[in-house]
């Protein structure tokens, strides 16, 4: 027994000055780096910082020990002026000595599963800390594979978002992975281009060239198949983003790029809780592009096809009259404007003893900064959590979502290499827009955004039920076996439809626009429709 004792009281020594090692040889890199930083403070070499009085009056030397609740000194804390990047660590007894501008405000202590510290500098040369474990921190819960687990507990790579009462659930987003930008390391999420667009995304880079880089996505426990889309940001409490081999565990190769468990709200016991969220947004251009003027244009068609310079012999009537009259039109601007992102969410709430319930209702609206591109979603969810008995639970979950994409975006790409001087209306008192704006080829591109021209269809309905049985086994303390049924549906019906007069001829004249002219074109309307 007493050779058992010894065995198990070296080791533990033995994994004490291995971690002992790392700390002090962490701490002797940090120290070097603020010596460093000292010896440029102190001047050129063989200067006397004492014999500065400018120098005197700009530094200060403070020093100090830090310790644990229990007394114990604590190497390694990391000693920093708040808000600048002067700072040091504490050597193996605890103590610290640094040099700090004579006008700091605040010293900040703060170390790896203790709660920071921060004590005012001004009129204080020496700080005795006691650092306090930060038990929030390592007992918080994370969702792993089909089950939770505490953060202390847990040997993988996780990262956490909470979104339920946090800031980042402020933003007005209208896809779920938005709130992830910059929050998680190793994850990279790219841009949405329309409205409603779903961003791509991968943990710790490209993991194939041909296949999918999406990680999968977990939601409250169960595979999700489906679009993020049809995830309404304001149902989620929180992000569990598992980056390693770890996860492999327990879905094996579908996890080969990471995983994402998504955990919704619930109700909380206590009288039921009615919330409105209410949220507006805008987008705006990050780069626009800067179109050339009249003037430079004309210069640029001369130059490249090799006319005469200042030649507009080329330039179609329309064209010319524009000139004459000093109309342009910068043709990017009128198939642009600012974006509008809103967002609307009601839900009821509420828990008992062996009750929880959650209802939501949200409507999501999204106009993209191209003239035509919209998007509306309208979501609800109902989850239903009940325990009949100490050992059987019982749950639901169902929810709607009804994604709308109807509509015709302006063309940027013909906005771009139209003329500044093309007829933008062919009747300028009915904002009439000519199809041809110099006469053939390149097609006006407001065309079929909002001229009864085309008709577009583009609604996608998603449906999902997930219930379960969760039975603990009374006789044997933490085994439970769950049951679950998921069903998933998606009923979309998209198509487009074009009128006769989508069909004008190239040419100049109002005679093309004629019902009699049109009438001849019905034979070449058609359209097509999925369901």
């Amino acid at each position: 027994m007493k050779e058992s004792q010894t065995r198990r009281l070296t080791e533990k020594k033995g994994q004490n000055r291995r971690k002992m090692k790392r700390i002090v040889l962490f701490s002797m890199l940090v120290l070097f780096m603020n010596w460093t930083n000292m010896t440029a403070l102190a001047g050129p070499a063989g200067g006397n910082a004492s014999g500065n009085p400018v120098l005197q009056q700009q530094t200060r030397v403070i020093t100090g020990t830090v310790v644990s609740d229990k007394g114990d000194p604590i190497p390694g804390v990391t000693v920093v002026v708040k808000g600048t990047t002067t700072g040091t660590v504490t050597d193996l007894d605890g103590k610290f000595n640094l040099v700090i501008p004579s006008n700091a405000q605040t010293i900040l202590f703060s170390f790896v599963g203790m709660k920071p510290q921060e004590f005012a500098a001004a009129g204080k040369n020496t700080f005795d800390v006691r650092l306090e474990e930060d038990r929030l921190a390592l007992d918080e819960v994370i969702v792993i594979g089909y089950g939770t687990a505490k953060r202390q507990e847990f040997t993988g790579s996780v990262s956490s978002v909470k979104m339920e009462n946090s800031p980042v659930a402020l933003a007005p987003n209208t896809n779920a992975l938005e709130s992830l930008k910059g929050n998680v390391a190793g994850l990279n999420i790219g841009a949405t281009n329309t409205a409603g667009g779903e961003p791509s995304m991968d943990i710790r880079g490209q993991n194939s060239i041909s296949g999918s880089n999406d990680p999968l996505i977990i939601l409250d426990g169960v595979i999700f198949p489906g679009s993020l889309n049809d995830i309404n940001p304001n149902d989620i409490a929180t992000f569990d983003v598992l980056k390693d081999a770890v996860s492999s565990a327990v879905y094996g190769s579908r996890s080969a790029n990471g995983v994402i468990a998504i955990t919704t709200k619930k109700g909380k016991i206590g009288k039921p809780m009615i919330t409105f969220n209410a949220s507006y947004g805008v987008q705006t251009w990050q780069n626009k592009p800067v179109m050339m003027t009249g003037e430079e244009w004309i210069t640029s068609v001369n130059d490249r096809n090799k006319y005469t310079a200042g030649s507009t012999s080329w330039m179609k009537t329309g064209e010319l009259a524009n000139l004459a009259a000093g109309k342009e039109t910068v043709w990017q601007d009128k198939v642009t404007r600012m974006g509008v992102i809103e967002d609307y969410q009601l839900s009821f709430s509420g828990g008992a003893e062996n009750l929880n319930y959650y209802l939501s209702a949200s409507w999501n609206g999204n106009n993209g900064i191209v003239v035509g591109d919209d998007f509306n979603r309208l979501s609800l969810l109902t989850k239903l959590k009940t325990n009949i008995t100490k050992w059987l639970e019982l749950g639901v979950d169902g929810s709607y979502t009804r994604r709308d994409y109807s509509g015709v975006a302006a063309s940027i790409s013909s906005a771009q290499m139209m003329s500044p001087y093309g007829v933008y209306y062919r009747d300028e008192e009915n904002k009439l827009i000519e199809k041809y704006p110099y006469t053939q080829s390149a097609i006006h591109p407001m065309w079929g955004v909002d001229d009864d021209t085309r008709d577009n269809v583009d609604v996608r309905n998603s449906y999902r039920l997930n219930s379960y049985i969760l039975v603990s086994i009374p006789w044997v303390k933490g085994l439970t076996y769950r049951i679950n049924y998921l069903v998933n549906q998606d009923k979309n019906q998209s198509g487009n439809f074009y009128y006769e007069s989508n069909y004008v001829k190239e040419g100049e004249g109002l005679a093309r626009y004629e019902p009699a002219t049109l009438v001849g074109f019905l034979s070449q309307a058609n359209g097509n429709i999925n369901n």
